[in-house]
């Protein structure tokens, strides 16, 4: 993995995001011999313990520092040849806290007139089954105090914004997400993701990557563990290419 360290970000403009889901608590926590005896068992345990660690430390950020964090990551983005050249952006629309928001890039998205997909699971919660549709928008420009197309579009289990009934359905297939932009809790220099414990990423992209997709990870500053500690994983996590965090760029060789 190479990563570059950046100085200073110019901020353009506000924002408020999320990804999605939460795993459940197991109902018995196993013994050392049993983890032993079961890797998959013990990586999921290991999981958890990392999950419990970057909560905390997302549940002590303010509104103002996601903000702030969030937007240098959006203007590091916008830089990549990755979103200069995507005709088609699948995006995350945020959670209330505790999260890297997407208002900024979203509205980019739109006067950029970028393709957007967007993330529906609320037609299949106990599956964990994630689609992503293509926003139908309205006419008119966007300027910045304008409403965002989703914002009055009704909310899941997790308070997220999703694609409502009356909107035409046109659900991403393999190859018409130019770059997809993957949400995380915690990530490592290595360019390993864990999520929320749903899987919901990981499934879309399996599905997805029958043909070229480019993955770009986001995070703010907490998310990105430190040199030296890696994130546990499992043969069905999926490493992402790139990994954005205020500071830093991480590029998967």
């Amino acid at each position: 993995m190479s990563s570059s360290k950046d100085e200073g970000v110019t901020n353009p403009e506000p924002s408020g995001e999320a990804e999605q889901a939460s795993e459940p608590d197991t109902k018995r926590a196993k013994t050392g011999d049993e983890l032993k005896d079961d890797p998959e068992q013990k990586v999921r345990a290991e999981k958890q313990v990392v999950r419990k660690e970057i909560r905390a430390k997302l549940k002590e950020l303010s509104t103002e520092e996601i903000r702030e964090e969030s937007v240098k990551v959006w203007n590091k983005l916008m830089e990549l040849p990755a979103y200069k050249t995507a005709k088609s952006v699948g995006l995350f629309l945020s959670m209330p806290k505790s999260e890297i928001s997407t208002e900024a890039i979203l509205r980019q998205c739109v006067a950029d007139d970028k393709d957007i997909y967007v993330p529906q699971v609320g037609q299949n919660f106990e599956n964990a089954h994630m689609e992503l549709l293509k926003v139908v928008q309205g006419d008119g420009d966007t300027k910045k105090d304008e409403q965002l197309f989703y914002e009055a579009w009704p909310k899941n289990k997790w308070k997220i914004p999703e694609p409502p009934s009356d909107m035409p359905i046109e659900m991403a297939q393999p190859g018409q997400i130019d770059l997809l932009v993957v949400p995380g809790l915690a990530f490592d220099r290595n360019g390993n993701r864990l999520g929320q414990g749903k899987g919901y990423y990981d499934r879309f992209i399996e599905r997805m990557s029958v043909k070229p997709i480019k993955l770009v990870a986001v995070c703010l500053s907490c998310q990105l563990l430190e040199q030296g500690r890696s994130i546990p994983v499992n043969t069905y996590d999926k490493p992402m290419e790139t990994i954005l965090s205020p500071e830093e760029t991480i590029t998967r060789s």
